[in-house]
């Protein structure tokens, strides 16, 4: 079943006994919380995907909770939680949503090492899948969301996660916007529904978007690797597309790896692997329909 066919009180009741088991294309999640933000939240963010009330097995044991009873009440905190151990600082309540996605991001990249991960927004159109890679502001995940509410499937707004076959494995989640890009998505998009702001972050203010109903359908779905392309948003800068060689490509997916290092020769033996895959490009622009566009023409002379 999905998490929206559950009542509120349900999915109340299974967080705080341990008993929700959440299912984000390959990786289940046992998630707890006593924070009724919290829960709030992940009801609206992941409606649509695979959950279970009725415990069983999971890959990682993560909870949001206050860091003390007492702030459970008073100056309210949210602490994010795996396997009983927190890695990070304590955020305001209202901020734990995004601290579940940030802490989530740093758990598959610490601990799963069957994948190479590379920080990349992940999409895919007509079979050819795409990485954007980028670091963080760049607009990458700008234009992953503007490309899924455009009707290309989203795999990834943060990681790609490829494995020992060269497949691109989907982890679709919550796309992450930061400031202006909230305003950018909703004023193109009016439609599109966002989960609570969580203003005055250490990023600034944060929304997420939830990933397309048809993305999270196909969450099992792997996709093969085609194009690599390294985006740059720049204000009022024409449009420029230019080829980039493998193994400058392979030097810039090295330096965004989570876990190149910690892989050693199956590392380097999976990005050679998959430069000589997919073609490299750079793509830096200002306007995202001109972006959108480029890209597409790309896929269709490599689909």
């Amino acid at each position: 079943m999905r998490l929206e066919n559950f009542t509120a009180g349900e999915v109340r009741s299974a967080s705080r006994c341990g008993k929700l088991r959440l299912h984000i294309g390959r990786f289940t999640l046992k998630v707890s919380s006593v924070l009724p933000e919290f829960e709030s939240a992940l009801r609206q963010l992941y409606a649509h995907y695979p959950s279970s009330l009725d415990g069983g097995a999971y890959d990682y044991d993560v909870a949001i909770s206050p860091p003390s009873f007492l702030r459970r009440w008073v100056r309210r905190n949210s602490l994010f939680h795996l396997s009983g151990e927190a890695p990070f600082l304590p955020m305001e309540v209202g901020h734990a949503h995004a601290l579940f996605e940030w802490g989530l991001n740093w758990t598959l990249g610490t601990y799963a090492h069957n994948y190479l991960i590379l920080h990349s927004a992940v999409v895919e159109l007509k079979g050819c899948g795409v990485l954007l890679a980028a670091s963080s502001g760049s607009g990458k995940s700008t234009l992953a969301a503007e490309l899924a509410l455009q009707g290309w499937r989203l795999l990834s707004d943060e990681m790609a996660l490829i494995d020992e076959n060269l497949c691109l494995i989907p982890c679709a989640r919550p796309i992450s916007l930061k400031n202006q890009s909230i305003e950018v998505i909703r004023a193109r998009h009016p439609g599109a529904s966002f989960g609570p702001l969580a203003r005055d972050t250490h990023k600034g203010t944060v929304a997420h978007l939830p990933a397309p109903h048809a993305s999270v359908a196909r969450n099992l779905e792997p996709a093969a690797p085609k194009l690599i392309v390294f985006p740059k948003w720049t204000a009022e800068a024409p449009l420029r597309l230019a080829p980039i060689g493998s193994g400058q490509a392979a030097l810039r997916l090295i330096d965004q790896s989570f876990n190149y290092p910690v892989l050693g020769r199956q590392g380097f033996e999976r990005m050679a692997d998959l430069v000589d895959a997919a073609e490299a490009w750079e793509l830096e622009y200002s306007s995202l329909d001109e972006a959108r566009m480029t890209l597409a023409k790309l896929v269709s002379e490599h689909g």
